[in-house]
C-alpha cells in the first residue's frame, strides 16, 4: 500500500487518535486520584498504565484485529470501577512515609481494601482503554513513513495537551472532558463501531461521571476536586475526598470555653506575641483567609497573601465570614510560594507559613508533592532572606508523624543557629504543631517546648531523619529510601506489564525485541521527568508551569523530528556523544547556582540544561526510528521502555532527583552499545 498524503483522511485520523490519547491521559490523571485518593501517591500510575495500553495496542496491529470498537466499553468499565472505589476505605500501610488517609465523603457502609490491591486493579483497568486507542493510532501510523507519522502523532499530542489545558483554565468538570473526548471518538471511529453499543456506553459513562459529581458544592480547580460545606460557624473545604481546610467564623457570641472557634483562634494567635512589628506581613499558603483575617485583626498594615490555587482563594473571598480579601490592606498573589519568594525583593516583619500540606503530586510524572519544595532547606533560607532584622517566621503544620517536626526543627536550627520554639497541641483542630523562628523567638514556659530541653532524645532522633533539600525534597519520608508499599506495588505492576507484553507481542516479536527503542523510551522518560521537577523548582509548582514544560517537550520532539527530516541523516555516534555530554553538564550544574541568577537568566539557563539533552534525545530517536522496518512494533517497544523509566523514577526517593540524570545517562550508554551491535550484525 503506498504511503498516504499528510492531508489524507488517514492523517486526520492519526492526528485525532493522538489527540485523544493525550487528552484522555490527562483527564484520567485528574479524574482517578480525585475519586480514589490513595492513587495520588503513586508515581506515574495513570501515565505508565497509558503507556502499557498504547504499547499493547500498537504491538497488536500486526495481528490484524481492529480493537477500536472496544474503547468505550473499556472506558465504561474503568469509570464504573472509579465509582465503586470512590466509596472504598483504603487502609494506608504502616510505613516510613507519612500518608494522609482521612476520608470525609464516604458512606457509613463503605468496605475496606488494602492500598496495593487497589493500585494494581486501577492500573490494570486504566491501561485497557488505551489498548483500543493505541491500536487505532497504530493502524493509521503504518500508512505513513515513520517520521511523517511520528510528526503527525506529536502534533496531535500537543493539540490534546493544549485543549485540556484550556478546559483546566476554565475549571470545567469531568463530565465536560468525557463528553468532548467521547464525541470526538465517535466522529473518528464511526465505521469501526456499533452505533447502538457506542451510544449506550457513552450514555452510561456520562451517568457514572455525573453520579460522582456533586453539583451543589463541587468545584474543579486545575489541582483538585474541591467540595465545600457551609455552616453558620465553619465551612469545610475538602479536596479529593479528604479534608483540606476550614473557614472559621471567629465572631460567634459564645464564651471561649464553650466555643471551638475561640479555641482555634487562640491556637493561631499563640505565636503572635513574638512579633515586634506588624507593618509588613507575608502569608504563604493563605488559602481561604483565616490567617489573613487574624493578622488584620492584630493590626497588620500591609499583607501579601500568596495562594497557589485560584479556586480556593475564590472560595475564601466569597465565603469567608470576615471578608479579609476585600480589605484594602491585602494584596493577593495567585502563585507558588517558592516562585513568589524568588520574584519578590520585599522584606517582612512576619512571614507565616499556613498548613501547606496539599498531599497532591505536582504532576502525573513526579513523586514530588505540590508543597514539598517550600519545606526544603533552600526554601527556608530564602524565607530568612525576606525577613527584616527583627522579623520572625511562624509555621503551622499538621504532622501525622513525629519525624516531620524533627525535620522542620533541624532545618530552622541550621538556618537560625538556635532551636525554634515549638508548640504541640494534642487536641488539635486545624494543625497540631506551631513553630516560631527568628531573632525574637525566645523560650517562654507557656508556649510549649524547645528541643534543648530534650537534648539527648532530640539529638538521637535528629540523626535518624534527613531534612529535605531541593535535590531530595521528601518531607514526608523519614529518610532516603523507597517505602515498601511502592516496592510491592511496583513489582506487581512490572509483572502485569511483562505478562501483557509477552501476550501482546507474540512469540516471534518476543524473540526479536527492539532493545534500542526500548532503552531510548526508558531513558527519555527519566529526562522528561527530571525536566518537570527542574522547571517546577525554578519557576514554581503551578499547573501553568507544568503545561508549559510538557508543551515545550512536545515541541522539542517535533522540532528534532523535523530537523532529521530536513537536514538528516547525521552520524548517530556523534549525536550519542553530544547527548552524553549534555546530560553530564545538566547533572554537574547545581540547581542552587541557577536560583542565584536573575529571573531572565534562570529562564535561559533552565531552558538550556533541560532542552538541549531533550533535543539531542529527540534527534537520536527520530534518526533510529526512521530506519525501522516495523515502525509500529518498534514504537510499541519504545512505549514499553517508557514504563520501565516510569518505575525507575521511584529511585529519586532513595538517591535524589539529580540521580535521574545519571540513570538516563546509563540507559543511553546501553542503547549506544546495543545499537552498535545491531549495526555490526546487519
Amino acid at each position: 500500500m503506498p504511503p498516504q498524503s499528510i492531508f489524507s483522511p488517514s492523517s486526520y485520523k492519526l492526528f485525532g487518535y493522538s489527540f485523544l490519547i493525550l487528552f484522555f491521559e490527562l483527564a484520567l490523571i485528574r479524574f482517578i486520584p480525585s475519586n480514589i485518593r490513595i492513587t495520588a501517591y503513586f508515581i506515574n500510575l495513570v501515565l505508565v498504565a497509558a503507556f502499557l495500553g498504547m504499547g499493547i495496542g500498537m504491538l497488536r496491529v500486526k495481528r490484524g484485529k481492529d480493537l477500536t470498537q472496544f474503547f468505550l466499553p473499556l472506558l465504561l468499565l474503568l469509570t464504573g470501577a472509579c465509582v465503586y472505589f470512590s466509596n472504598i476505605l483504603v487502609v494506608a500501610p504502616q510505613s516510613e512515609e507519612a500518608l494522609y488517609a482521612i476520608y470525609h465523603d464516604l458512606s457509613p457502609h463503605s468496605r475496606e481494601w488494602g492500598m496495593v490491591p487497589v493500585v494494581c486493579v486501577i492500573f490494570t483497568l486504566s491501561a485497557l482503554p488505551f489498548v483500543a486507542l493505541g491500536n487505532a493510532m497504530g493502524r493509521e501510523f503504518k500508512n505513513f513513513p515513520a517520521l511523517h507519522a511520528y510528526a503527525i502523532n506529536t502534533a496531535g499530542s500537543l493539540a490534546g495537551l493544549l485543549a485540556f489545558s484550556i478546559l483546566s483554565y476554565f475549571s470545567t468538570p469531568p463530565l465536560f472532558w468525557f463528553g468532548l473526548g467521547g464525541l470526538l471518538f465517535l466522529l473518528l471511529a464511526r465505521k469501526q463501531q456499533n452505533p447502538i453499543i457506542s451510544i449506550l456506553c457513552l450514555g452510561l459513562i456520562f451517568y457514572l461521571v455525573q453520579n460522582l459529581h456533586q453539583k451543589d458544592h463541587e468545584i474543579w480547580s486545575p489541582y483538585y476536586k474541591i467540595n465545600h460545606y457551609q455552616k453558620p460557624a465553619v465551612t469545610s473545604i475538602n479536596v479529593n475526598g479528604s479534608i483540606h481546610q476550614y473557614i472559621i467564623n471567629f465572631s460567634p457570641p459564645l464564651a471561649p470555653q464553650k466555643n471551638i472557634s475561640a479555641l482555634i483562634k487562640q491556637d493561631y494567635q499563640l505565636p503572635y506575641r513574638f512579633a515586634k512589628s506588624w507593618e509588613d506581613v507575608l502569608i504563604l499558603g493563605a488559602g481561604s483567609g483565616n490567617d489573613v483575617h487574624l493578622v488584620l485583626e492584630q493590626g497588620a498594615k500591609n499583607v501579601d497573601a500568596v495562594e497557589i490555587d485560584r479556586a480556593i482563594w475564590k472560595l475564601g473571598k466569597d465565603l469567608n465570614y470576615h471578608k479579609p480579601y476585600d480589605d484594602p490592606r491585602v494584596q493577593v498573589f495567585i502563585d507558588d510560594a517558592r516562585a513568589f519568594l524568588k520574584k519578590s525583593k520585599k522584606k517582612y516583619d512576619v512571614i507565616i507559613l499556613g498548613t501547606l500540606d496539599s498531599q497532591t503530586l505536582l504532576s502525573g510524572m513526579s513523586s514530588i508533592r505540590l508543597d514539598n519544595y517550600i519545606y526544603t532547606a533552600e526554601a527556608f533560607r530564602s524565607i530568612q532572606e525576606h525577613l527584616k532584622t527583627e522579623g520572625i517566621i511562624i509555621l503551622y503544620h499538621m504532622s501525622p508523624s513525629s519525624f516531620i517536626p524533627l525535620k522542620l526543627s533541624k532545618i530552622l536550627m541550621d538556618i537560625f543557629g538556635v532551636h525554634p520554639l515549638i508548640h504541640f497541641e494534642k487536641e488539635h483542630r486545624n494543625f497540631n504543631f506551631t513553630f516560631v523562628a527568628g531573632s525574637n523567638a525566645e523560650g517562654v514556659n507557656d508556649f510549649g517546648y524547645f528541643f534543648p530541653e530534650l537534648k539527648n532524645d532530640s539529638e538521637i532522633a535528629e540523626s535518624l531523619v534527613s531534612p529535605p533539600t531541593d535535590d531530595w525534597p521528601y518531607l514526608y519520608l523519614g529518610h532516603p529510601g523507597i517505602p515498601s508499599h511502592y516496592l510491592q506495588a511496583g513489582g506487581i505492576l512490572f509483572l502485569i506489564s511483562l505478562i501483557s507484553i509477552i501476550f501482546a507481542a507474540g512469540r516471534k516479536n518476543i524473540k526479536n525485541p527492539d532493545w534500542t527503542l526500548f532503552l531510548l523510551g526508558a531513558s527519555f522518560l527519566l529526562l522528561e521527568t527530571k525536566s518537570v521537577t527542574e522547571m517546577s523548582l525554578l519557576f514554581g509548582s503551578t499547573w501553568q508551569v507544568n503545561i508549559l514544560v510538557f508543551a515545550s517537550i512536545l515541541m522539542l520532539i517535533f522540532a528534532a523530528n523535523l530537523f532529521i527530516l530536513r537536514k538528516g541523516p547525521f552520524d548517530k555516534t556523534r549525536i550519542f556523544f553530544a547527548l552524553f555530554i549534555s546530560i553530564g553538564v545538566s547533572y554537574a550544574i547545581p540547581t542552587h547556582s541557577l536560583l542565584a541568577l536573575p529571573l531572565a537568566g534562570q529562564w535561559i539557563a533552565g531552558a538550556l540544561i533541560t532542552a538541549v539533552p531533550l533535543f539531542f534525545a529527540g534527534m537520536l530517536f527520530s534518526q533510529i526510528f526512521e530506519n525501522r522496518q516495523e515502525p509500529t512494533t518498534s514504537l510499541g517497544y519504545n512505549l514499553m521502555g517508557a514504563i520501565c523509566g516510569g518505575l525507575l523514577e521511584y529511585s529519586s526517593m532513595a538517591f535524589g532527583t539529580k540521580n535521574l540524570y545519571l540513570l538516563a545517562l546509563v540507559l543511553y550508554i546501553l542503547a549506544f552499545l546495543v545499537h552498535g551491535r545491531e549495526k555490526g550484525t546487519s
